[in-house]
């Protein structure tokens, strides 16, 4: 692994990347991230591309972007290239540093719609897509791809896959080394990252299962394969783990950075969307606790963000105990 990384001239140092997440990497929690420092570039969540036709982009919780930020990814839900001349030019409005088309997701409601692993195992359908934005977009593109699916020959489906990306003018490759059919809970398998970076000249960015620097020391073949490292959940509930991963963990205030999540998110949502982005945080903040669930249940119980709050700082009042790496196990 590189130190960086340049996409069309686009340089991102270090080569650390968060994960698109959704119900998470919304622009408070990007902008939470951000304080700590730490990453090279940051990326949307899932972004539809028939909401992008009608959001307004610069006021938009999932589409604005402070200055903080730096380097914002965003993310593209497609699935089928006509979308693509009318969202890539209303993206162009507010001038992303790099796009990226979600390949990946497996979630059933994604499928249904023939974007995510769908648009993945339709090659042809795929390949239209992915020339459609290229001839659209000038920029730094990348993919964002699972392992396929498992079944004889997939090894042989992903390396076709790779060569169209190669194709189609793709920049890098966001490898999550599971196939469709697996879960978070199966752990994910980074002795094919090397692997598969043996089989294109793209660069590979290796995403899954990053819950420390020992993690990464002890997967020195795929590490040395790859050419950045995305994290997603570990980031979720600890915003300031790309410093852990740079060895340099700061001092947290773990009241005040809940705190601070929260005037963020209000900033950004009014009331009746925040509570569920306010949830959705609290979800994977509660694992950095030693009886996390005493923070987990009351705010996931909460009808508002008042009552949230209240009973968040109600936690945080009495004499709480961190864990040393949360468990992801469930999430």
């Amino acid at each position: 692994m590189n130190d960086r990384i340049t996409l069309q001239g686009l340089m991102i140092s270090p080569a650390f990347f968060l994960a698109p997440m959704a119900g998470i990497t919304h622009a408070a929690f990007r902008r939470l991230a951000a304080d700590f420092g730490g990453a090279g570039a940051l990326y949307t969540e899932m972004l539809s591309a028939k909401a992008l036709l009608h959001e307004d982009l610069g006021r938009s919780p999932y589409t604005r972007r402070r200055e903080t930020e730096g380097i914002v990814i965003y993310q593209l839900l497609l699935a089928d290239h006509e979308q693509v001349p009318a969202v890539i030019t209303r993206l162009k409005t507010i001038a992303p540093a790099a796009i990226d088309i979600n390949l990946a997701c497996p979630a059933p409601e994604i499928t249904h719609a023939n974007a995510g692993a769908a648009l993945f195992r339709d090659y042809d359908r795929c390949a239209r897509v992915l020339f459609a934005v290229r001839n659209h977009w000038q920029g730094a593109l990348t993919v964002k791809c699972r392992l396929g699916d498992t079944a004889p020959g997939w090894e042989d489906a992903l390396v076709k896959r790779l060569r169209l990306f190669e194709n189609a003018g793709i920049d890098a490759v966001v490898l999550h080394p599971r196939f469709f059919d697996e879960k978070l809970k199966r752990t994910a398998r980074w002795d094919h990252l090397s692997r598969a970076a043996a089989q294109t000249r793209l660069p590979l960015i290796g995403n899954g299962d990053i819950v420390s620097r020992d993690f990464l020391d002890r997967q020195t073949k795929a590490v040395a394969s790859v050419a950045g490292i995305m994290v997603g959940r570990m980031a979720a509930a600890r915003p300031w783990f790309f410093r852990e991963l740079a060895g340099a963990a700061p001092e947290i205030d773990y009241r005040e950075v809940w705190e601070r999540f929260f005037r963020y998110v209000l900033e950004d949502f009014p009331p009746e969307r925040a509570l569920g982005r306010i949830k959705e945080f609290n979800g994977y903040y509660a694992r950095n606790f030693f009886f996390g669930h005493q923070l987990f249940a009351p705010v996931q119980a909460a009808r508002s963000c008042a009552e949230a709050r209240a009973r968040a700082l109600a936690f945080f009042s009495g004499d709480i105990r961190t864990v040393r790496q949360p468990s992801m196990a469930g999430v």
